[in-house]
């Protein structure tokens, strides 16, 4: 069973779908979701009536009680929805995701409804479907790798394959020893491979790959890279136009952000970013975040880089000004992001060394200490642990997370090497030069030209003592 697009419908049903859409643009969300539902059950291939459909149940959610009690009961109906849906998966995949669609009515993060809705659409070929609700899932840092998983194999069905393989990387770093995820890898990688060739072939141009020439030319407008800031300023005002037709759409709003980000134009954006942060469903959007931390960043360095161009005091006395400016930016940006989203470890773990190079030690210490439950991140956590306690002279400290990085590290690359040269350096300030040495001989072994262990070495045969 195909996946049909909003026009291929009939006339009855588009009609009733623009009734939702202006209930959305209207505030009343709850019709919204009443009439998408409905929608559903007759049209589950329809993935423009599913988005809307999460659109509106996420503005109904937040408007709801925020509370802690509110929110675990709106998980465990959501749950015991679930569990009921789970067997018709089999007999009835579209009631399954009828049944998923409900329990994410009362909680649209729920990842067993995500999960469940995505189940359904494997099981009818609804590819694109699939991506939509595990991109919901992923996209929140879950820690299900089977979700992660299912969420690749969807995204190369449907040809995105870059994004694919990023997937597949990211899984591989968590779980290396994996030999499904190893093929995943390979998979991922033939298929992006494949689809790059498919468009590159010279014999066809972009326009003859695609049956209708009216949607080549949208295609190739909304995909193409924006290479200078007139292409960004037209894709700009497109999208403009784009919200004032569906002022409710999030992702837009996002778009052109990034739009006049490539046209260097930073007042624009944040003038954009603070209407898309008036929308209910921007509260839980992370990326929506990270663009504002992003943009005020950017418009500083992009200063520092014209007056760099310039030659005078006053530029220089200037640049200087910016950069402690850029320090503060930087680490106060990623303070809020951490106390937005605490249990984000890779977070947590760029605020440390923010705070490390501010020479804030404690305070860095404890946000290494937190990063280190982030698996992928623990041995990079234990690192900047040693270099911290080193600060603070606590060497023993110091050459203990050492160690535990050194144990952990595969093969004698620049990163072994720099962390065995750090562990090195704690041994001599215990004391400790017969261990000093063996460690300098590790890398010695395996790079002479490595910063100046060679002189370390020579010194110590040299040594008459």
């Amino acid at each position: 069973m195909p996946e049909v697009s909003l026009k291929e419908l009939d006339a009855r049903v588009r009609k009733q779908f623009g009734n939702a859409r202006t209930a959305v643009e209207r505030g009343n969300f709850e019709y919204c979701v009443e009439i998408c539902s409905s929608l559903l059950i007759e049209n589950p291939g329809c993935l423009e009536i599913r988005e809307l459909l999460r659109q509106a149940q996420q503005s109904v959610f937040t408007k709801r009680g925020r509370g802690w009690f509110q929110r675990l009961r709106a998980k465990v109906e959501a749950s015991l929805i679930v569990m009921y849906g789970k067997p018709y998966l089999k007999k009835d995949a579209s009631l399954a995701m009828s049944y998923g669609e409900r329990a994410l009515t009362r909680d649209p993060l729920h990842e067993g409804a995500l999960s469940l809705v995505a189940a359904g659409a494997e099981a009818l070929d609804f590819h694109e479907t699939a991506v939509f609700c595990l991109k919901k899932i992923c996209d929140s840092e879950t820690k299900d790798l089977a979700l992660m998983q299912r969420y690749c194999e969807a995204l190369i069905r449907v040809g995105e394959t870059n994004q694919a393989v990023a997937i597949a990387e990211q899984l591989k770093r968590l779980k290396p020893d994996s030999s499904l995820i190893q093929e995943l890898v390979k998979s991922a990688s033939v298929a992006h491979s494949i689809n790059k060739g498919k468009w590159a072939e010279e014999e066809q141009d972009f326009r003859s790959k695609l049956k209708d020439e009216e949607l080549a030319e949208n295609l190739e407008l909304q995909n193409r890279l924006v290479q200078d800031a007139q292409g960004a300023r037209m894709r700009a005002r497109e999208l403009v136009d784009d919200i004032h037709k569906d002022p409710q759409n999030l992702d837009l709003y996002k778009q052109l952000v990034k739009a006049y980000l490539y046209a260097d134009d930073y007042r624009e954006a944040l003038v954009w970013l603070d209407k898309a942060a008036l929308l209910p469903q921007a509260e839980s959007d992370i990326a929506l975040k990270q663009l504002r931390s992003e943009i005020m960043i950017k418009a500083t360095e992009l200063e520092i880089n014209k007056l760099h161009s310039e030659s005078s005091p006053a530029s220089e006395e200037r640049i200087q000004e910016l950069e402690a400016k850029l320090d503060v930016l930087k680490l106060e940006e990623s303070r809020k992001m951490v106390e937005q989203f605490p249990n984000d470890y890779a977070q947590r773990l760029n605020f440390g060394e923010l705070l490390l190079a501010a020479g804030k030690v404690d305070e860095a210490i404890k946000e290494f200490q937190v990063a280190q439950r982030g698996t992928s991140l623990k041995q990079r956590s234990c690192v900047m642990l040693g270099r911290s306690f080193s600060k603070k002279r606590l060497y023993d400290l110091a050459l203990e997370q050492f160690d535990k990085a050194i144990a952990e590290a595969q093969g004698m690359d620049d990163f072994k090497k720099d962390v065995l040269y750090s562990s090195a350096q704690c041994c001599e300030s215990l004391g400790k030069q017969e261990e000093a040495i063996r460690r300098y001989k590790l890398i010695y072994a395996n790079d002479i030209s490595f910063r100046d262990v060679a002189s370390k070495i020579d010194g110590f045969y040299s040594d008459p003592a």
